[in-house]
């Protein structure tokens, strides 16, 4: 299907309501593709494959198999649209239509991955004949896929509707409400805390839920959460929160000893510095090399601007962005090296993790620290370090030098624009027509069908 991606623009509501509705009763025909609510989850097995299903959910297109990772780096300075979707180029060009189906498949499969969650958290804990220990299991995963999956909602969009039981009906979804970010925030902090208890010690497989992925991304949430009230003055109990979370997912390996170019290789392979990565196959592929590369449909292209910022000698350049074939100009993204699509991208890594911890020890005013925290980036890139009073001399020096790093270490994993919100960056890094454009639009079709007045559009669209 990579010609002519499929593009779901159903509503979030008509989407879901679609799993209860019989067919017409004139064909008497049963739906073939999904089983009645109540015989769903009946024992371990079905709950376990209820399970894998919400992992599936994150290898759809509109998820980690492409949108979630292209859409963080197309509205910033990083990416250029180069081919034939306009709908793409107006996300590159910040002037994205509340109908825009790019924008519209990312949100709908988002709240895809949490309805499948939400059916798992609330049929599981129902079943007998099956161990607390078995359903904790279950339930600590779909907790963390929940939480992961809320947090990539309000990075791109702010306030949006927390479902946390499974829609049955169109008027279930129809009746959502926006949430307020704080509560968004406490939402996921909550999932992440269940997660954290239920799930085994024993769980190591990175291509899963694991402790160390909880940790992982309570420490990315708490970073981001620390700045969803005030760009200009974090909070500094959440930045402290997020350190401690970030060391200990470092203590014991907070070095980055793996060649970069090894983090992103066609087959996928374990590295030491995996945290949680989202598995795809030549069966169950990623268009991302597709979109990226100039073997494929070649739609998104790395800025000149990032190609650009780059220092001679960086490594990280060759894995990630280099000239098209026979142009001195055009420029193609490699980090996904194949149109296959068989990559198992990284939700997040050690190195984010790395920077993170920078981040905070500069906003902490712990320069020397801070700048020997992301020299360990610098150094695995082939750069020589920082020295704080020459290279870096101010905070801001030393703030300035991390926010490079993040953008070149993560090029292309879809950091850069929720980075540069984040930050209060983006209206200076990208020309806004509007300031609310910062944030993704609602959907309009969710709008539409939901209940009058209840679904309210992000300011400026």
């Amino acid at each position: 299907m990579r010609l002519t991606r499929f593009r779901t623009l159903t509503t979030v509501a008509a989407l879901l309501a679609a799993a209860a509705t019989a067919c017409d009763k004139q064909l008497q025909t049963e739906p073939f593709d999904r089983v009645p609510a109540e015989s769903e989850i009946t024992d371990l097995s079905t709950a376990q494959a209820a399970l894998n299903g919400v992992y599936g959910a994150l290898e759809s297109g509109g998820y980690y198999g492409l949108d979630v990772f292209m859409l963080g780096d197309l509205p910033s300075d990083n990416g250029r649209w180069a081919g034939t979707y306009q709908f793409l180029g107006n996300i590159v060009s910040n002037q994205i239509a509340a109908d825009n189906p790019e924008v519209t498949d990312m949100w709908t499969a988002l709240y895809r991955a949490i309805d499948r969650a939400n059916v798992v958290i609330t049929r599981v804990p129902q079943l007998s004949g099956v161990t607390d220990a078995q359903k904790n299991a279950i339930l600590g995963e779909a907790y963390f896929l929940r939480a992961l999956t809320y947090h990539n909602l309000v990075k791109f969009w702010g306030a949006v509707p927390t479902p946390t039981t499974p829609v049955v009906t169109a008027a279930d979804a129809a009746s959502y409400t926006r949430t307020p970010v704080a509560q968004v925030y406490a939402l996921i902090l909550s999932d992440l805390d269940k997660a954290a208890t239920m799930i085994p010690a024993s769980n190591t497989n990175t291509r899963r839920a694991t402790r160390t992925a909880v940790n992982a991304v309570r420490a990315r949430v708490l970073f981001y959460r620390a700045f969803s009230a005030s760009t200009s003055s974090p909070n500094a109990a959440d930045l402290q929160s997020a350190l401690d979370a970030a060391n200990t997912v470092l203590a014991g390996r907070d070095t980055l000893t793996v060649p970069y170019a090894n983090l992103f290789t066609a087959e996928g392979a374990n590295t030491a510095e995996d945290i949680f990565r989202v598995a795809f196959t030549t069966s169950q592929s990623n268009s991302l090399g597709y979109y990226w590369l100039f073997a494929g449909r070649h739609e998104a292209e790395p800025s000149a601007n990032l190609n650009s910022a780059y220092e001679a000698g960086d490594l990280r350049k060759a894995s990630t962005v280099i000239n098209r074939p026979n142009s001195s100009t055009r420029l193609q993204g490699v980090k996904y090296p194949t149109t296959v699509g068989a990559e198992h991208p990284h939700a997040i890594r050690l190195a984010e993790l790395v920077l993170l911890k920078a981040e905070v020890l500069a906003r902490q005013n712990n320069l020397a620290a801070a700048v020997a925290e992301y020299d360990k980036v610098r150094v695995r890139a082939g750069l020589k370090p920082h020295v704080l009073g020459t290279d870096v001399k101010t905070q801001a020096d030393v703030l300035a030098a991390i926010t490079k790093e993040r953008r070149l270490e993560l090029a292309l994993e879809g950091d850069r624009w929720p980075d540069l919100v984040r930050q209060g960056l983006a209206g200076t890094v990208k020309t806004l027509a509007k300031p609310g454009y910062v944030l993704f639009p609602i959907p309009i079709r969710d709008i539409n069908a939901a209940t009058q007045g209840a679904l309210v559009q992000n300011p400026d669209y």
